[in-house]
């Protein structure tokens, strides 16, 4: 089996648990690092010599003969480093969101509809035990008809003035909707399909230009709803938590990171899948087992030859659901989520 060689784009945190992730994959090596800070590449050079590093990931691209790219730079960069890959066919993986908009976004897939590399956005919620779970017992059938919807997703993160690129919109694309709620309007097309029309509302406490709290009323095409909510401001918790709890006919399913909860009224049976015992074990676990799954992922989609399920042009659909309900809080009215084919 040949061994693919890989490039790294940005050496923050998620940077370095790809690459941790990707050398202890059989026949994948990390041999090119790229980044702009002068101290992060001073330091890359005196600790890697067995790996080239770059100012400038421009030249990496056309040096160093790669045959994957992770993209874990801020969100402003993401679309034009797509693009370069595109150009020089080298399949891309980038850490969500996709990009600042949905226009941008698209720009990105006009180029994918010429020239179909093989990418993939770090969707990670997709690969955890639990949302893998509800989501198989959604797929079986077992809950019966959907009567609403209640999805909640928050992290401890902004409760005071904070600085940092995350907290600038020209860099970011916005606040906590686009930071960590847009994994779980993911999570909830997977399940249930095209989302039709929202409604929002969002609140500003700490920084006038992101939001720090948003609340949505989603309608799906499927015809029942769902309460969104995505927030920073939380006191006394440690980690983030992704809440869904969908309400049916028969009973009612609640999945987060920790377990599933399925009920049946009409059987009086309830079952609960615990984190523990639907571990799946992988090689290498750093930061959870769902990031070495979807880097694995992205791996064997590229030996096959396969587009992953995550690709540019499904993950598009999230970006225009984000980009609805921004539209949504600031014109005070239900806004119509446009797809683009």
């Amino acid at each position: 089996m040949k061994e693919l060689s890989a490039g790294v784009v940005g050496m923050g945190v998620m940077g370095m648990l790809h690459i941790g992730i990707l050398n202890s994959l059989e026949n994948v090596k990390v041999t090119a690092m790229a980044d702009t800070e002068k101290f992060v590449i001073g330091f890359l050079q005196k600790s890697l010599s067995n790996v080239k590093i770059y100012d400038d990931y421009k030249k990496m691209l056309s040096e160093s003969n790669l045959d994957l790219l992770f993209i874990t730079t801020p969100v402003n960069s993401h679309i034009k480093i797509a693009s370069d890959c595109i150009k020089n066919n080298i399949p891309f993986f980038i850490e969500k969101p996709l990009g600042l908009n949905a226009s941008e976004c698209e720009s990105l897939c006009k180029l994918l509809s010429t020239n179909n590399v093989i990418n993939m956005t770090g969707f990670y919620l997709r690969f955890a035990d639990t949302f893998c779970k509800a989501k198989e017992l959604l797929d079986d059938g077992i809950i019966g008809g959907i009567l609403k919807i209640n999805a909640h997703v928050s992290r401890p993160l902004i409760l005071k003035k904070n600085t940092g690129w995350r907290f600038k919109k020209e860099i970011s694309g916005g606040g906590v909707l686009i930071d960590i709620g847009i994994s779980l309007v993911d999570l909830l097309l997977w399940y249930f399909g095209n989302i039709k029309s929202v409604q929002g509302t969002y609140e500003t406490n700490f920084l006038p230009e992101i939001e720090d709290f948003v609340s949505a009323k989603l309608t799906f095409e499927a015809g029942f709803e769902c309460n969104f909510e995505s927030t920073w401001n939380v006191k006394n918790q440690r980690l983030q938590e992704t809440n869904i709890e969908i309400v049916v006919e028969n009973g009612s399913l609640k999945v987060n990171e920790d377990y599933v909860n399925l009920k049946l009224n009409k059987t009086n049976d309830e079952q609960l899948f615990y984190k523990p015992t639907l571990y799946n074990g992988v090689s290498f676990d750093i930061g959870g087992p769902m990031y070495t799954r979807e880097d694995v992922d992205f791996v064997n989609c590229i030996r096959s030859g396969k587009q992953s399920m995550l690709n540019a042009l499904n993950i598009l659909k999230t970006q225009s659901v984000i980009e609805s309900i921004y539209k949504s809080c600031k014109s005070h009215k239900t806004e119509q989520v446009s797809y683009i084919d």
